[in-house]
């Protein structure tokens, strides 16, 4: 063990929960947030800013590191997936203002009041000239069906108006993988909190190489073979484009190289990335539900038997009415429990345009399609699933060499088959 714990001089360079030495490539963001932020200079600051993007696109990092530099704000920083509810969300900024938490019989009214006398004071005693509200994994509240999301965004919005009449300026962040107008906002909110927006684009491969090269270097305290880095930027880049994970992998590859005694290599990339993604889907897999264990078991047939990324939101939803066995979900719940899948990760949406019937999405499943199946149901994935395969690709195979009418027939069905599936 001691041998192995050699292998780091400072694995902590791993932790991404750490804010890193430099940020890389995010000057325009950098640019975005301090602009917003300084405005407090002529005391007039919008009152919100959706911060939104994927995972592991520093959303979070940059708020801190731009906060941090500038002496004159107070940042209260609340990660809501703690919460998970409104009142929930209202004691957990009371706890980082260092205040105790309230009953939920004593209203949501009270609990504002008292982050209002908390704020004042903390700013007065401080001598901070803006305080700065942000509200980290923000889409996680809007799962909230029986507090009011939309009524707690006004009031705090509200909050702010109030403190600014006792000559103390606030603003909030919201920071989520989508922009705050995506969510379920009453109109008098969205005329107050206007549209000032950040996005964060994920990381290139260029980006995440130089992320890696940052650490690298930090844990082990020496240069790592540059094609070992590449190699764990392009997974990433082409998987997910989450730096977080990145670095993730870079330490589990050393991890692995470490127990065999060797310097890391590429096979050691691959190998961790493997492990990453079994462990990490028995992770997700084990806290769902039902219904949402089941869209996952979809996605993966349709991914391994078709050798297709992308599917539409409706062809998933009819084969999960296939699969269940007792009551569907509604439809719109069904897209609920998808979005709900992105958040963790696990799946990616795209939306695109559709003309004149609107906009569509599409899903697609980040994680190997056969490691989920064998962690739902092994036996059933074998026996429905792989043996399907290895009969289609056979009979493909013997269709392909002639040019027949029958073959040309079989051919079409099925194409036909798999389009339906």
């Amino acid at each position: 063990m001691e041998k192995e714990k050699k292998a780091f001089l400072k694995k902590s360079a791993f932790d991404t929960s750490n804010q890193p030495l430099k940020i890389i490539s995010r000057t325009n963001e950098i640019e975005k947030i301090v602009g917003y932020i300084l405005d407090y200079t002529q005391q007039q600051v919008v009152p919100l800013v959706s911060i939104y993007g994927r995972s592991g696109t520093g959303k979070s990092t940059l708020v801190r590191h731009v906060c941090k530099h500038i002496p004159e704000v107070k940042l209260c920083f609340v990660n809501l997936r703690k919460a998970k509810t409104v009142f929930g969300t209202i004691n957990l900024i009371l706890n980082e203002l260092d205040q105790p938490s309230l009953a939920s019989a004593q209203g949501m009214n009270l609990g504002l009041e008292k982050i209002r006398e908390a704020i004042l004071n903390v700013t007065k005693l401080e001598e901070k000239k803006l305080f700065i509200l942000a509200l980290d994994e923000f889409d996680v509240i809007f799962y909230d069906k029986r507090g009011n999301p939309s009524d707690f965004v006004y009031k705090i919005v509200e909050m702010q108006a109030e403190l600014k009449s006792k000559g103390c300026l606030a603003m909030i962040f919201t920071i989520s993988n989508n922009v705050l107008s995506d969510y379920d906002l009453d109109d008098r909110i969205r005329s107050r909190i206007g549209n000032s927006e950040i996005f964060f684009k994920p990381y290139s491969k260029e980006e995440t190489l130089k992320i890696l090269q940052q650490r690298s270097e930090e844990a082990f305290g020496k240069k790592i073979d540059n094609k070992v880095l590449e190699e764990c930027a392009k997974i990433s880049f082409l998987e997910h484009g989450d730096a977080r994970r990145a670095v993730d992998l870079l330490r589990v590859s050393a991890e692995i190289a470490a127990k065999e005694n060797k310097e890391i290599s590429v096979e050691h990339i691959k190998a961790a990335s493997k492990q990453l993604q079994k462990d990490r889907a028995e992770e997700v897999i084990s806290s769902l539900s039902h219904h949402s264990m089941l869209i996952c078991l979809v996605l993966a047939v349709k991914t391994y038997l078709l050798d297709q990324k992308l599917h539409s939101t409706m062809s998933i939803y009819e084969k999960y009415k296939q699969y269940l066995q007792s009551e569907p979900v509604s439809y719109r719940r069904f897209f609920e429990l998808l979005k709900d899948l992105e958040n963790t990760g696990f799946v990616n949406s795209n939306t695109r345009s559709k003309g004149q019937k609107g906009y569509s999405s599409e899903f697609q499943l980040l994680v190997d399609p056969q490691i989920v199946g064998e962690i739902i149901d092994k036996e059933w994935w074998k026996k429905n699933v792989v043996k399907q395969k290895d009969s289609t690709d056979k009979a493909d195979l013997a269709a392909a060499g002639s040019n027949d009418p029958y073959s040309q027939l079989y051919r079409k069905i099925r194409k036909q088959e798999k389009k339906q599936l």
